[in-house]
Order: C-alpha cells, then structure tokens, then sequence
C-alpha cells in the first residue's frame, strides 16, 4: 500500500523536515483538501498526524474530523495518543485506526487495554534514530530498537509503523537495511516511513516485503504523482 501523509500543525497541513517544528512547510490552510485530492487519486487509506498533540501543544481533533467526512477511505491518526480518552476522541472524530508511539513503547498495561478495547485497529510506532526508538515528539530514548520490538511483539502489537527519523522529511531515500531488520524480528505487517523520494524507492520497499509505505513530502513536492507510486508499487 501507498498511504498519503497530511501532517497537521496548528490546523494547517504541514511537512516537517526530521519532526522539527522550526522547519514546518504550509502546504494547505485546510488539511480535508489534500486528503480528498489523494482519496481521488486512489488511496486505499490516508494517514494523519496530529502535530500539536504530539508536541504537547494542543489538538487538532476538529481538522481530523474535517478528514474523516472528506474521504470515503480509513484514516488512522497518530500523534499524542497517550490516554484512552485521547484514542476515543480520535476514533470517534472519524478514524478507523491509531497509531500509539509514546505510550506503546512507555507503558505497558496502557498497551494491554487499549488492544483488548481495539485490537486490530490499533498500529505501533516506532520511531528510530541511531538504533535507539524515540518518544515524547523525538525527544527521548526509551531503548535499543531491538528490544522494545520483542516486548512488543510480546505483548501482541498487532502493526507496526517504523520511521527513520534521520531520513524523516529529507527525500533522501529510505533506510532499507531498518527495514530488512525488522521484518527479520517480527512476524507482524510493518509500514515503512521517512525518506522517500522517487518510484525506485517505492519499488525497493515492495521488494524487501513491507505492507506499505507512507509518503508525504515527495507527493507535496510534486517528486511523482500518487497514481505513479501506486503503479509503483503494484
């Protein structure tokens, strides 16, 4: 799957270069409209980041709600997720998934009853920079890449979402090798994100066997159309 990106800061839609907000790019003042344009396009689904949440500087719930009605495809939103409220607001403003970061990897009995309320719906991320997963906006480690995979797979994460962060926003290409390793350690669908920038590496990351791969700043930038990434990866 190729799975557009709308990163969403202070209600606009946005791309970041290595999740610095220092370095935000404004590419629509309403995030519903590239949503809906990648939805035409032919996306299977549509993924949102909720920037202020993350950061710990608000919510965008009402913009991801915007989303929801704009496309007849799932969304699954990311960003801030850390209470069992915060996952409900989200689902009930229109997404058909989360993607925990912070508190997955943190807190395990939040985990635990979140998959028991969710299960399926319910996508992992792993943020990695330098072999270390990174929580709180990228801020902090909370270990060594490999072991937080195996205590979550132990726990039953049933997804994962693994960023490079270092190519996050760079359209440097992705980190193939991150990748490579972690479909070595698990036997869970893994989604690939950060560095994309042209068709090829869309065709590397179909080969190496990912579920899919989301793509944000190269389809801003005009680097390939999605219908060409999903020719791609077809």
């Amino acid at each position: 799957m190729v799975i557009p990106a709308v990163d969403v800061l202070h209600g606009k839609a946005v791309r970041l270069l290595r999740g610095n907000p220092g370095e935000a790019t404004v590419y629509s003042d309403d995030p519903a409209e590239p949503a809906a344009g990648f939805a035409r396009d032919g996306a299977e689904r549509v993924h949102v980041v909720d920037l202020d949440a993350a950061l710990g500087d608000g919510e965008n719930t009402d913009a991801i709600r915007r989303v929801a009605e704009a496309v007849p495809v799932g969304i699954q939103v990311g960003g801030g997720l850390r209470s069992l409220d915060a996952i409900e607001r989200v689902l009930a403003a229109g997404a058909d998934r989360v993607v925990l970061g912070t508190e997955a990897a943190l807190n395990p009995p939040f985990l635990a009853e979140t998959l028991e309320n969710h299960g399926d719906r319910v996508i992992v991320a792993l943020d990695t920079d330098h072999g270390q997963v990174r929580v709180k906006g990228w801020t902090e480690d909370a270990g060594p890449f490999d072991d937080v995979l195996a205590r979550l797979d132990a726990a039953g994460a049933p997804r994962y979402l693994v960023t490079a962060v270092a190519r996050d926003g760079t359209m440097d290409g992705p980190d193939l090798g991150l990748y490579r390793r972690t479909l070595a350690l698990t036997d869970r669908p893994v989604l690939a994100s950060g560095g994309v920038g042209s068709l090829d590496d869309i065709r590397a990351l179909a080969t190496i066997g990912v579920e899919g791969v989301i793509v944000g700043k190269a389809l801003y930038e005009g680097a390939f159309t999605l219908t060409e990434a999903l020719d791609a990866a077809s």
